[in-house]
């Protein structure tokens, strides 16, 4: 599991997981986007056409609203956080989805206030009982 998916789903290395699969999601209508903003200094283009395109089109990306991802392209990794799906929480990105990708860059460090929200660990974590066993 790559470290943009344990921030998203706040874990930690070596936190032990169980996966399922989820049923039923939709394929989606729309979802917004918007670039982490210390990842687009000084690229110049059309976001949409030179990352998101290519990262989208035939792969039916599966995305949740608050889910941040890194795209690589142009010898560059730009940083994007799903701001809205609909359907709402999630979808799955697929041809006939609109992207929404206009508005003001996210900066980094409002992203990342997010880490501060009380997680599982604040509430009934068990790491140090576990690790005196």
């Amino acid at each position: 599991m790559n470290r943009v998916v344990r921030n998203n789903l706040r874990l930690r290395s070596g936190d032990i997981i169980s996966i399922h699969a989820c049923q039923g999601v939709k394929y989606g209508k729309r979802i917004h986007v918007l670039p982490i903003n210390d990842t687009v200094q000084g690229i110049t283009g059309d976001l949409f056409e030179i990352y998101l395109k290519p990262y989208f089109v035939g792969a039916y990306r599966p995305v949740k609203k608050g889910d941040v991802f890194i795209v690589r392209a142009a010898m560059h990794a730009v940083g994007f956080k799903a701001t809205e799906t609909d359907p709402v929480p999630y979808c799955i990105v697929a041809p006939d989805t609109v992207i929404h990708c206009e508005g003001d860059p996210i900066k980094r460090e409002e992203e990342e206030a997010s880490f501060n929200e009380i997680g599982y660990d604040d509430i009934g974590g068990c790491r140090r009982q576990l690790a005196q066993i």
